[in-house]
């Protein structure tokens, strides 16, 4: 037997000979003749496989890469990747038998790949996806744009931040007079070199960050790096959402015309979602519709699945996985918990590792760097010293967005048997998670107060206690859905969450760089412990100084209250969420109005009332909107 190397297919599996694939049977793989043509006495033959042949057909269009490449009538369609397949799919028992014939018979059946797979000599974008690719060129910056200098962006984004400027810059280098021309024959010439690098195969199995980030950087720009200068040109002064989430769109379009999905897509997926609710609201279809296919593109990858691994060595490629597929799961329970519809992910589905807590320059580094900075992680996967990093952001989220889908579960689902021990484990649970952050996770009250404080970690901060107070909110509200009423409770964490989410609005020069969140914050957090309050005024529950929160008073409330109906009245049309200010407006003024003017003297002043809104507002947000105050039947309970 010849000791020469076995050939292996793109797959991993032992190559076919020439014969065996030609008559399509399974091969023993035997050098330099196998058993089959052993026994058919014929020349057994072992080709090279065609992976460099495929690559060399992929890239012949880039050598005369500012000729347009000769057109064809069509364009094949990309051949379909199945995706992910589970353990009920079809495919778990074909490949239990593949392992059995295994044991058997030695070698695995040889699987013959079609022919659509191979990438295409020709790249012929179809006229409505070659007027996408029009559109989307002729919508970049110039190159006297600074794209990057008007928007905070995003902690974990840093490496993306960094991989968006190169892409810019390789643009204007390589391709700025056909971009600077606008003319749609020059604009034509780059959408075709765009396109030739798009339908190069694409790997996200990297330990190199370098390797995996030259897939999509310098001269592989493909329409997933054009899709990423559209995440973040949503703060230059000629912004316009509705255009940045058209060209998102027709750069995943094109891109999923030549690959079936990859970590990069997804994440423009991601941000597309987040941009649309600028346009038509966090509650509105088309938000919704572009969030179930970014969970859809999730899924079909499969990177709701996972285990942790003692071994594992994280790298720049493993660990944007882990975060883009954690920000998914943690914008659906946000949006759950905006809409009070079902949730698209569930824990009990979604097995993903977290990110750990490295750092983008760390995860660039050498192998020697980021084990050393494993090994300083705690047993919770946090680092304990420096500052506060996107990473740790993520992790943290992610716990407490584990922890909201157990209450989403309890108040949503049909026929949930639960608890006052469960909801009190729960609680305890969430309340030992935040704990156990560290300290540069930790909001604290005097933080502010530093003129010179970094306000993108601020509001980080701000936002993990924002979150897990909801957590709290929630526990508390459906403790009372059992009958447990511990009304002290509920009003401190209601008094809380409004006065977090004023600080947005009594220091917006110093949180200008995430003035677009306001409206989502306003919505999420202060409306709802907003209307507690409200009922505070109306049902007076204590005198003086609350006795588990020396800072809640009812002056205290009717200060925030006021402040509160500034912070709504600053939200007007067109603002998707415009309307739903409005209404929450009008009832806190009329309750302030009512104990201002008409202090209470028994339950029935609150039938004089004249509340000067809708009877019925079409919320619609059932019990976790929190929005039941704004109902009459709240309104009137007896004091």
């Amino acid at each position: 037997m010849s000791t020469a190397p076995l050939l292996l297919r793109l797959n991993g599996r032992p190559q076919a000979c020439d014969p065996c694939r030609a008559r399509k049977v399974a091969c023993d793989h035997g050098q330099p003749t196998c058993s089959r043509c052993r026994k058919r006495n014929e020349t057994c033959v072992y080709t090279v496989s065609g992976a460099t042949v495929k690559k060399q057909r992929l890239r012949s269009p880039i050598r005369s890469e500012h000729q347009p490449a000769p057109s064809t009538d069509s364009t094949p369609s990309p051949a379909v990747a199945p995706g992910y397949l589970g353990f009920t799919s079809h495919n778990a028992v074909f490949e239990e038998t593949r392992n059995s014939l295994s044991l058997v018979h030695g070698p695995p059946v040889e699987v013959v790949e079609p022919r659509a797979s191979r990438g295409r000599s020709v790249i012929d974008l179809p006229a409505h996806l070659r007027e996408m690719s029009l559109y989307v060129l002729r919508c970049l910056p110039q190159s006297q744009h600074d794209v990057m200098a008007h928007r905070l962006h995003c902690l974990t984004d840093g490496w993306i931040f960094r991989a968006i400027q190169e892409i810019i810059d390789t643009l204007h280098k390589d391709w700025g007079r056909y971009l600077s021309s606008r003319d749609d024959a020059d604009l034509d010439v780059v959408a075709r070199h765009i396109s030739n690098n798009t339908a190069r195969p694409w790997r996200d199995e990297h330990s190199s960050a370098k390797a995996w980030t030259d897939q999509f950087t310098g001269s592989n720009i493909r329409w997933e790096s054009v899709g990423l200068i559209w995440t973040y040109w949503d703060g230059s002064p000629s912004f316009d959402a509705p255009v940045v989430v058209k060209c998102l769109g027709y750069c995943i379009e094109l891109a999923r015309h030549f690959t079936p999905g990859n970590d990069i897509m997804l994440y423009l997926c991601y941000r597309r979602v987040t941009t649309e609710s600028l346009v038509s609201g966090d509650a509105g279809l088309t938000c919704w519709r572009y969030f179930a296919e970014t969970v859809a593109l999730l899924t079909f990858l499969g990177r709701h699945v996972g285990s942790e691994d003692t071994n594992y060595m994280p790298s720049l490629c493993s660990e944007h996985r882990r975060r883009i597929t954690a920000r998914v799961f943690n914008i659906d329970k946000v949006l759950v918990s905006f809409t009070g519809r079902p949730p698209l992910l569930s824990r009990r589905f979604f097995s993903s590792p977290l990110p750990l807590d490295l750092t983008d320059l760390c995860l660039e580094s050498d192998q020697a760097t980021i084990r050393h900075a494993v090994q300083e992680l705690d047993s919770n996967g946090f680092r304990h010293v420096g500052d506060l990093k996107g990473s740790s952001m993520v992790r943290a989220r992610s716990q407490i967005a584990y922890i909201k889908d157990e209450l989403l579960e309890i108040a949503l689902a049909n026929s949930v048997k639960i608890t006052f021990e469960s909801l009190t484990e729960i609680k305890a649970r969430a309340e030992r998670t935040y704990e156990s952050f560290p300290d540069n996770l930790i909001h604290r009250p005097d933080e502010l107060d530093d003129p010179d404080c970094d306000v993108q970690k601020v509001y980080s901060r701000i936002l993990i206690r924002l979150e897990h107070m909801q957590n709290l909110f929630f526990v508390e509200r459906l403790l009372l859905r059992l009958g447990h009423i511990d009304e002290n409770r509920l009003l401190p964490i209601s008094f809380e969450m409004v006065t977090l989410t004023l600080l947005f609005w009594t220091h917006q020069d110093r949180f200008s760089g995430m003035r677009r969140d306001f409206e989502w914050l306003l919505m999420a957090f202060a409306a709802p412990g907003g209307g507690i309050l409200c009922l505070e005024l109306l049902r007076p529950t204590f005198r003086g100084t609350h006795p588990d929160c020396p800072k809640l008073s009812r002056s205290a409330i009717i200060q925030k209250l006021s402040l509160l109906i500034g912070f709504l009245d600053w939200v007007r049309p067109p603002a998707p969420n415009a309307d739903l200010c409005a209404d929450c407006k009008a009832v806190i003024q009329g309750v302030l109005d009512h104990n201002l003017n008409a202090p209470i003297a028994g339950g029935g002043a609150l039938d004089t009332l004249d509340w000067d809104i809708p009877t019925q507002l079409d919320f619609n947000f059932d019990l976790l909107d929190t929005f039941d105050w704004l109902r009459p039947e709240q309104l009137s309970l007896p004091a």
